[in-house]
């Protein structure tokens, strides 16, 4: 990287002291580095680069469908358009956004923590299965043309598991805040419940919670360890569905690039297909789980009186509800994701060193 002239400033005299001077500054600034140097930087955080652009664009992506999704496990709409409309009429646009902030830092930051874990992991895994059997599952999984087999399965599985556990202390939290965000006017207000709301007009002004005020709010009524209400919820969902959700994406990418005779790595191949069906797989086997969490998280802030209210009007409806949504925008957002993850590795491989 080369320093360049401002042009709001006129240019000095081309003097030799004054043209050395720019690169001994280049070479004394610790920000500023050369391309060599950058480029090593990148290939040694590959994995961390690649995981917080792709889950950026990803969650941006899905924003909507999120918030759609939570409303309909926390209140009893009948399918998905009556949400939709619903959340148009009473809330207008800010609807469909509220609570993209926590996910949009958290997640990043979750699942750098995930891919880094597994990365890792995986590694130490393959590594012992060579060691007692004599194969490596990663340089099988690597060969042109190969099938998967119980020790590949195996590793991305485990590796996957382990990864959801470690992320999930980190993940809990910003969940709770983004579910009491986005339900907030509903859990708040009774007069969201009924169906005469969507015709009362001050409804759309109702003062909504703020990310910093569900923390401030929940630590202030339940203390710190309100943070972690669903934890244990949380924990387990994280930890079957991130193992499901690894061992389903190396496998299936394994066998679609065999057929495609594609590499497993290309960017919008194998991990399209395979992104779409280890978003959507862990769901169906993990869902009840999240709703009874995204349930006992949701009604945190709710006035005193009507908690209880709150979560017996919910005990009563389907663990299933906003399924079909959530299939939806995970099935969307891993396609994103693992596309754009794999296409920002491969180009980081690339970069000369």
């Amino acid at each position: 990287m080369t320093m360049t002239d401002n042009p709001g400033h006129a240019r000095l005299p081309s003097t030799a002291s004054t043209r050395a001077a720019p690169a001994a500054m280049s070479s004394s600034s610790p920000w500023v580095f050369d391309t060599k140097k950058r480029n090593r930087l990148l290939k040694r955080y590959r994995t961390q680069v690649a995981s917080a652009t792709s889950t950026v664009f990803a969650t941006l992506a899905v924003t909507p469908l999120e918030n759609i999704k939570t409303r309909m496990q926390t209140h009893n709409f009948r399918n998905l358009t009556e949400c939709a409309k619903y959340i148009w009429r009473t809330e207008g646009f800010r609807g469909y956004t509220s609570g993209f902030l926590p996910p949009l830092m958290s997640v990043t930051f979750v699942r750098v923590v995930s891919f880094s874990t597994y990365q890792n992991v995986k590694y130490q895994i393959s590594d012992e299965w060579e060691r007692i059997t004599g194969v490596s599952p990663l340089l099988s999984y690597n060969e042109p043309g190969s099938i998967p087999n119980l020790a590949t399965i195996t590793t991305f599985t485990v590796a996957g598991m382990c990864a959801g556990l470690a992320a999930s202390p980190f993940a809990c939290p910003f969940e709770l805040a983004k579910n009491v965000v986005q339900t907030s006017v509903l859990m708040s207000y009774r007069s969201q419940a009924s169906p005469d709301a969507v015709r009362d007009p001050r409804v759309r002004h109702l003062p909504r919670l703020g990310t910093i005020q569900a923390f401030r709010q929940i630590i202030s009524r339940h203390g710190f360890r309100g943070l972690y209400t669903g934890y244990h919820l949380h924990a387990i969902r994280d930890t079957i569905g991130t193992g499901m959700y690894f061992g389903i994406y190396e496998t299936v990418k394994q066998i679609i690039a065999k057929e495609m005779g594609k590499p497993a790595q290309s960017p919008f191949g194998p991990p399209l297909v395979a992104g779409a069906l280890c978003g959507t797989i862990p769901w169906l086997v993990t869902y009840s789980l999240d709703t009874r969490k995204t349930r006992a998280q949701s009604i945190l802030l709710g006035r005193s009186k009507e908690i209880g209210e709150a979560s017996s009007a919910v005990a009563r409806s389907s663990m299933y509800k906003g399924l079909s949504v959530s299939l939806m925008r995970t099935s969307i957002q891993n396609m994103i994701l693992f596309s754009i993850f794999e296409f920002t590795k491969s180009r980081i491989n690339g970069l000369e060193v």
